[in-house]
């Protein structure tokens, strides 16, 4: 009663609340706490040495210290992200997907071990009886009295009763004194009737434990290996006691039950496979069974099955690793089998339907639960199939997938911007000169580059698998392109006296060099092209041509020639040749410093991998 029933002991246990294991998020923090911490020093540190070594007034000092500030907050970052997930969610819900928590769907993405309850999986979640077999003959009752009459006084409601319903009626009634009621770590159900004794109905090897004659385990194994569920008909004249155990039983009869499979299991099971996801069966019936039904629908080492009735939490641990097939398996060993997974360095994905499962859904980088199934089990998932088709997880993970890998895209020129912010403020410092850019002179950059190609590449469709540290994989593709654009600057300032250029026009190559740097960026996440993205690197070449060229005033650029509404020096042609060549030299040298950023990479992770098999 209360606090006591089954259901509320699992469920108390699931109720602790658990903050999402999301890389992303945690990379996004990072990323702004690390800004928050480092712009209000260097801002004053910039201002400082302007003001001091520089004939600059307060107003530009002003301006080119704001023009810092904004290069280097990754502005838009969180909105792009967010948008990204909303949008997730939406195409989610559109598939009959209920998703309840927002970064989930980073997780779906990683997933790369999915572990599945046959039940409502690969089977449809209905049974029917298959045949029955008479053991030994009890006159005074059949078997489908003993059966319907054991069913009314049960009432119970699981699919397992509904197939015997179905096959032997309820029209059988007789007085009955005591009941066991079916629970999944007993996995049987007895009723003591008043005149005909106990009858006792379950699985056979927990219905007759130690008085399971070999004849009748050959015949259950032969049944279990042809894919049938096997249950037992047992009687005894004792009566049901507190402990709920029997000294001396007679086996009645034995009933196979057929798992229907979904029509559409084996192809979902073959997605998983092309996309190098591995598959888990955790399935409280027999291992043999499962097996069978998992061999049908094509799961990889499906023959590899344990039971796990009755081994040490070491040996649940140690197995987890080695079978794929997993049969008389409690809540808490359910739990464990997730724990172990994810311990090996697997992100893990549960689905299920049921009470026994609540443990291992919560325990689960990502839980996916059925709505068909027990409300408890839908409390602690993060997505609820609201249709209960398993057939649906292919586009759940492939939307995980796709929000990711474009908000990693779309991550990549953001930090391009922030990082060579950052690497011209410390030269300006380091050089007590200038900072080179001002706000408006970062509008093309902001457009052309970040906004209307990152809400583009956003929405696109990705079914790369994600691999790796988010945070370290958009730093790895922005570095190269940031360092470019600082070479690129430091070419200029050592130019900046011997073509006699003025404060605009170095500022004005910089800016160009940078904005075409970035362009290379965005050129190398958009390949390879599609439609979409070949019409949108288009049209923000023409954009940024057409705005250097008409628009110089606008953007506070010299011009390349004089305009007489925009009274400032045209770049010469020894400038506008600086220009051409460092922007010509920007390709080969991201190319150059994108391969030595992955070889550093590499060695790195080489290293870390070393010291952690050392460990």
């Amino acid at each position: 009663i209360g606090n006591d029933i089954y259901i509320q002991k699992l469920t108390s246990q699931a109720k602790v609340y658990q903050k999402p294991k999301s890389d992303l998020l945690a990379s996004l923090k990072i990323i702004i706490r690390t800004v928050a911490g480092i712009i209000v020093p260097l801002a004053g540190l910039l201002f400082y040495t302007m003001a001091t070594n520089t004939s600059l007034g307060y107003e530009d000092i002003v301006k080119a210290t704001t023009g810092a500030m904004i290069g280097i907050i990754p502005s838009g970052l969180f909105l792009l992200t967010s948008m990204a997930l909303a949008v997730g969610v939406i195409r989610l819900a559109q598939n009959n997907t209920l998703v309840q928590e927002l970064y989930c769907i980073e997780m779906l993405a990683r997933v790369d071990m999915l572990c599945l309850d046959k039940t409502g999986t690969i089977t449809d979640g209905t049974m029917s009886v298959h045949s029955t077999v008479e053991l030994e003959r009890y006159d005074k009752l059949s078997t489908k009295n003993i059966v319907s009459a054991m069913i009314n006084a049960l009432n119970d409601t699981n699919l397992t009763s509904q197939a015997l319903l179905d096959r032997f009626g309820d029209a059988k009634r007789i007085r009955h004194k005591n009941t066991i009621p079916f629970s999944s770590a007993r996995k049987f159900s007895a009723v003591e009737f008043e005149k005909y004794g106990t009858f006792v109905l379950g699985a056979p090897e927990y219905v007759l434990k130690n008085q399971y004659p070999e004849t009748i385990k050959v015949q259950v194994n032969r049944f279990a290996e042809e894919g049938f569920r096997v249950l037992c008909i047992a009687r005894t004249d004792e009566p049901i006691t507190d402990d709920y155990t029997f000294k001396t039983l007679t086996p009645i009869s034995l009933i196979t039950i057929e798992d229907t499979i979904r029509p559409d299991a084996e192809d979902t099971i073959k997605y998983f496979k092309e996309n190098q996801v591995g598959i888990k069966v955790i399935s409280g019936d027999n291992p043999v069974t499962v097996s069978k039904i998992a061999q049908r629908v094509g799961i990889v080492d499906a023959d590899k099955y344990i039971s796990l009735e009755g081994l040490s939490d070491k040996d649940v641990v140690r197995a987890a690793g080695i079978y794929t097939i997993f049969g008389r398996v409690s809540p808490g060993q359910k739990r464990l089998l997730i724990e172990s997974l994810k311990n090996n360095g697997h992100t893990v994905a549960m689905t299920g339907d049921g009470v026994n499962d609540i443990l291992a859904l919560k325990e689960a980088d990502t839980s996916v639960a059925m709505a068909s199934g027990s409300e408890a089990a839908r409390n602690v998932s993060h997505l609820v199939l609201l249709d209960s088709n398993f057939s649906s997880m292919p586009k759940v993970v492939s939307e995980g997938r796709r929000v990711i890998n474009n908000v990693q895209k779309v991550a990549v020129l953001f930090l391009t911007k922030n990082i060579f912010t950052l690497l011209l403020i410390i030269i300006a410092i380091a050089r007590r000169g200038v900072y080179p850019i001002q706000p408006s002179q970062l509008i093309l950059i902001d457009y052309l580059v970040i906004g209307i190609p990152a809400l583009i590449l956003a929405l696109e469709s990705n079914n790369k698998r994600v691999e790796g540290n988010f945070l370290l994989n958009v730093i790895k593709k922005s570095l190269p392109g940031a360092l470019v654009v600082m070479i690129n600057s430091l070419i200029v300032f050592g130019f900046a006296s011997v073509l006699e250029m003025n404060q605009l026009q170095t500022s004005t190559i910089i800016v160009i060099s940078a904005t075409f740097t970035s362009l290379l960026v965005l050129l190398r996440l958009s390949l390879p092209f599609n439609r979409v993205r070949r019409t949108v690197y288009v049209l923000m070449i023409l954009a940024f041509v057409a705005s250097i060229i008409y628009l110089p005033s606008f953007f506070n650029y010299a011009p390349f020639f004089t305009q007489e509404y925009y009274p400032v020096d045209p770049l010469t042609v020894p400038q506008s040749l600086l220009l051409l060549s460092i922007s010509q030299a920007a390709f080969p040298m991201m190319y150059i410093l994108s391969n030595i950023t992955r070889w550093t990479k590499e060695v790195i992770s080489s290293m870390i991998n070393k010291i952690s098999e050392l460990h």
